[in-house]
C-alpha cells in the first residue's frame, strides 16, 4: 500500500471562564503543568478539547470544574499538504 502524510492546520476559538485561569498558580504548576499564561492555558486546554475530544472536568487541574466552564466555540480544519512518502516525513518530524 501506498503511504501519504497528510498535514492539517487546525483553529480553535473557545472561551474559558475565570475560574478556570485563576486556578492556575505556583503551586498547581509544581504539581501538574508550567502553564504561566492565560494564552499558555488556553492553547492547553484547546489541544486536549481538539486533538483528544477531552471536556474540562477530564483535564488534570481542572477535574472539580464543571464542563460548561470552558467551551469549544468553533474549530476549523485546513489542509496544509500532501506528501506521497509518509516515511520521509515522519523521519523528518521525530528529528524537531
Amino acid at each position: 500500500m501506498k503511504k501519504f502524510a497528510v498535514v492539517f492546520e487546525v483553529t480553535a476559538e473557545i472561551e474559558l471562564d475565570e475560574k478556570v485561569i485563576s486556578v492556575v498558580d505556583d503551586e498547581w504548576r509544581s504539581m501538574l503543568y508550567p502553564l504561566h499564561s492565560e494564552k499558555d492555558i488556553a492553547e492547553h486546554i484547546a489541544y486536549n478539547f481538539v486533538r483528544n475530544r477531552a471536556s474540562l472536568s477530564r483535564l488534570d487541574g481542572w477535574a472539580d470544574q464543571p464542563d460548561s466552564n470552558a467551551n469549544l466555540i468553533s474549530e476549523e480544519w485546513e489542509l496544509e499538504e500532501v506528501r506521497a512518502d509518509a516515511e520521509k516525513h515522519r523521519a523528518a518530524n521525530a528529528n524537531r
